[in-house]
């Protein structure tokens, strides 16, 4: 039987496919040539052969990505960051140098970034480099509109370079005008709220952003309060709700009331951001156990619990103490105002105390860092007991059940051979 010629439209797909491949691989080569070409002119030094093939050998390096990774090297990419950008972003190794190199000026010249945001950027992510720098002009215009200063851009972009891959009129724009018309949040006050925390820029409204402001309203916080919350402390915009619920309990461990919490949380924006282990409940203890404070104290100087313990509370209350003039409640006053002003209590020079805290601040830390280990010790045995005792709950429990499906079985094995001898029974009366 005679072959079947092949369709003609499929043949010239083939011829098609064929000659775009011979044009892709010429492209290809000649693009890897002008790679290497600019490696051997460049300003940027060019790794040795020993140090691409140590570094081959650790992240699995194409011998044609060797232009590229020593120009990523040259903006200050460590092994890990080049790991990063294997695992997330291969594309760019096999991107032309010169079309990275012409981004990364203009990310320099335009935007101010240096080599620490570039690092920075990259290292979050490297498809910016990618992005056409048309792409990124709308957004950078955008920011600039609403507020943010251009030397601040690369400091922004720095902390969420995700900003540049998200449309203004669908991405950026309903964020800040839900920020402004639905939270109330100042338009003055939006550029240094974005400073603050770029990434929220990035937030979802329907589920980040819009929850969290309604749970603040639900705790009895005030529209203005509110605002002033989020625009100190953006970040609170990130924090899940069993962070959130976690501080509000600890407040009430305390013995605060609603209204009390409520105040507390508002007078000190970053109360949420602070560990009720490692932060809150040491510095609570310090307080009710050597300061003479109580919960009241905390409602009235909520901003107790963002000094540190180490640096600033024990040490004023010792030195003070040392000499007998630590006041029984301790003032806490004398814990907000500056070194020359503390040291005047004592009479005392700045040059005597700043000595003492150099002796003593790391003892601090040793024993805030072995209260600490010896805390998550217990906590792991206690967990270690709450898993044991778990363990023995279920096997109760699982042995009971199958005593008592053994015990139905044998009650119905039971019944199946009485009913038997009844049936036996009976015929063998019918037979006679």
């Amino acid at each position: 039987m005679a072959k079947k010629p092949a369709p003609v439209a499929t043949t010239a797909n083939a011829v098609a496919a064929k000659k775009t491949a011979r044009k892709t691989a010429k492209k290809s080569d000649w693009q890897s040539f002008v790679d290497w070409k600019t490696m051997e002119h460049q300003e940027y030094e060019t790794l040795s052969d020993a140090q691409f093939s140590k570094l081959s050998n650790k992240l699995a390096l194409e011998p044609q990505w060797r232009p590229m990774v020593s120009y990523l090297i040259s903006l200050g990419l460590k092994t890990a960051d080049l790991e990063k950008v294997v695992v997330n972003c291969a594309e760019l190794l096999n991107r032309p140098v010169q079309r990275v190199i012409t981004r990364v000026e203009y990310l320099q010249s335009e935007l101010g970034l240096e080599k620490k945001n570039l690092r920075q950027i990259v290292n979050k992510d490297p498809r910016i480099l990618l992005q056409r720098n048309r792409h990124s002009i709308p957004r950078c215009r955008y920011l600039t509109k609403i507020g943010v200063p251009q030397e601040k851009l690369a400091d922004v972009l720095g902390k969420q370079p995700s900003i540049l891959h998200l449309s203004v009129q669908k991405g950026l724009m309903p964020r800040v005008q839900y920020l402004k018309e639905e939270v109330g949040i100042l338009s003055e006050d939006i550029p240094l709220l974005i400073q603050r925390s770029p990434a929220v820029l990035t937030f979802s409204i329907e589920n980040q952003i819009q929850p969290r402001v309604e749970f603040l309203r639900d705790l009895g916080i005030s529209k203005d309060n509110v605002v002033k919350m989020i625009t100190r402390h953006p970040q609170m915009l990130h924090y899940s709700f069993e962070n959130l619920e976690e501080k509000l309990r600890f407040l009430g461990e305390i013995g605060m009331n609603d209204s009390e919490a409520a105040l507390t949380v508002t007078r000190l924006s970053q109360f949420f951001s602070l560990s009720v282990e490692d932060s809150l409940r040491p510095k609570f203890k310090y307080l009710t156990n050597e300061l003479g404070g109580s919960k009241d104290t905390c409602v009235k100087y909520p901003a107790y619990f963002s000094l540190s313990l180490d640096q600033r509370i024990r040490p004023r209350h010792t030195f003070l103490e040392q000499f007998d003039l630590a006041p029984d409640p301790f003032p806490m006053k004398l814990l907000s105002v500056k070194d020359e002003d503390f040291v005047v209590r004592a009479s005392k020079s700045i040059a005597e105390f700043e000595a003492y805290k150099e002796e003593m601040v790391p003892i601090f830390a040793a024993q805030t860092a072995r209260e600490k280990t010896l805390r998550e010790v217990s906590n792991s045995a206690e967990q270690q007991r709450m898993l044991l005792e778990r363990k023995r709950i279920e096997f109760i429990r699982t042995t009971h059940e199958e005593t008592v499906r053994k015990r139905e079985y044998s009650e119905r094995v039971a019944k199946a051979r009485q009913s038997l001898r009844l049936l036996k029974g009976r015929s063998q009366h019918r037979s006679r």
